[in-house]
């Protein structure tokens, strides 16, 4: 016989409370028949002890000079120089990789008489560099580093583990949170919610504020300062169909300025609400579950919505005053156009995970702060490593780069 929920001592506070203080562990059969997740349009999860990557830190730094080339260029890191045109004269071809006299490592030669210019395998590359002095390091070393860098190992660590100069590490991650950033906006606008012809998709939406910053009495308008506002918020709106994580779609919102002691800028307005359901979800047939901010209600042709309350509230109930819990999730019923029934769970519980996922990955500083570009680049780079979360992210990277590099190596015209 299995024993139901009784721990001991009893907690006073958290999840576990509100499980003793309601008998909300055990499930009826209407709750359990509902799925939170009804639809999936992605692989499976795996756990990361049991999944191997195409590359390992042994192989990278092991490898000569030849292999470590023939490496890169088979994952689709390098593009392929031999028999391209001289990048320089754009009028001789460069032949395969060689050994020259006085120059280390391997090298491209144009075979035009007045140019014979050296051209190396990783010219033009976004992240891999032949920069003397320093910060000039093997290849081997910069792919470890680069290894490193994708399973989220700190800057600092590297730098102990590889003694790799640091303003080269901090040069390396930057370029890749730009490639990163670029793509992102390239392929977001090809995502599309919902769309099928009969079912209909789960949609979720919420808003997420990740810094702040205090503005100059110069940066303010008249009517703000004469407010006392003078708090700007780093604020991005999200929105992810449930059961495909490629479909997260991140937006920046312009909240408006609050006062210094103000917890936040509020939830997301109906001005900067509008147009983002109207581009993804008019005409998508679409459940979208948000929480129970006021700009979600509005009404948008072929969509549905329900909300839950995540805020604790006073109630009035048989003539007393009460705390009514917060809702998390719940389960909603739908009557659909056609005149079906469905039912589904109300909740924000994938996109509060999206969030968690992408503030663990956001480094604050000096440079990247509430308005500043390079913060807007990090987000996109952890919204890029969401996509691929269960993927691995060696071979990710290489078609990240296959995609940026085409058109370096150019062929001579026949």
């Amino acid at each position: 016989m299995v024993k139901g929920f009784s721990p001991f001592p009893a907690p006073k506070r958290g999840v576990s409370r509100m499980v003793l203080k309601k008998p909300s562990g055990k499930k009826t059969s209407s709750w359990n028949k509902v799925a939170y997740q009804r639809h999936s349009q992605g692989g499976g999860f795996l756990r990361v002890d049991q999944t191997k990557w195409r590359r390992t830190i042994q192989e990278l730094i092991k490898a000569s000079d030849t292999s470590i080339i023939k490496i890169l260029k088979k994952d689709k890191f390098l593009p392929e120089w031999s028999g391209a045109v001289c990048p320089k004269c754009e009028a001789g071809v460069l032949g395969p990789l060689q050994a020259h006299a006085g120059r280390n490592g391997l090298w491209h030669r144009c075979n035009k008489k007045h140019c014979q210019q050296y051209v190396s395998p990783i010219h033009l590359h976004p992240i891999f560099t032949t920069t003397p002095g320093p910060e000039g390091h093997s290849l081997q070393m910069q792919s470890a580093a680069l290894l490193l860098r994708l399973c989220s190992v700190p800057l600092s660590i590297i730098h102990l583990v590889t003694h790799i100069n640091h303003k080269a590490l901090e040069k390396m991650s930057r370029n890749l949170t730009l490639l990163r950033k670029s793509h992102v906006l390239k392929v977001e606008k090809r995502i599309l919610f919902g769309g099928a012809p009969r079912a209909w998709r789960d949609v979720e939406v919420d808003e997420a504020t990740f810094d702040k910053k205090t503005l100059e009495p110069y940066e303010l308008s008249d009517t703000d300062q004469n407010a006392g506002k003078n708090t700007l918020w780093e604020q991005w709106g999200g929105l992810v169909q449930r059961g495909c994580p490629k479909t997260l779609v991140l937006v920046k919102l312009n909240p408006a300025v609050t006062v210094s002691r103000a917890p936040g800028p509020g939830a997301m307005r109906k001005i900067d609400w509008k147009p983002i359901a109207h581009k993804y979800l008019k005409n998508r047939r679409v459940i979208l579950h948000s929480d129970s901010a006021r700009s979600y209600r509005m009404k948008v042709p072929g969509m549905l919505h329900d909300a839950v309350v995540h805020q604790k509230k006073r109630v009035k109930r048989g003539g007393k005053w009460i705390w009514k819990k917060p809702t998390f999730v719940k389960v909603s019923s739908h009557k659909l156009p056609d005149g079906r029934t469905i039912k589904t769970k109300a909740g924000t519980q994938i996109i509060d995970r999206a969030w968690r996922f992408i503030k663990d990955r956001l480094r604050r500083n000096q440079r990247a702060k509430a308005g500043s570009s390079f913060l807007a680049a990090q987000v996109r780079s952890a919204q890029w490593e969401y996509w691929h979360r269960n993927e691995d992210l060696w071979a990710c990277t290489g078609a990240l780069l296959e995609e940026y590099t085409t058109g370096f190596a150019k062929r001579p015209a026949l």
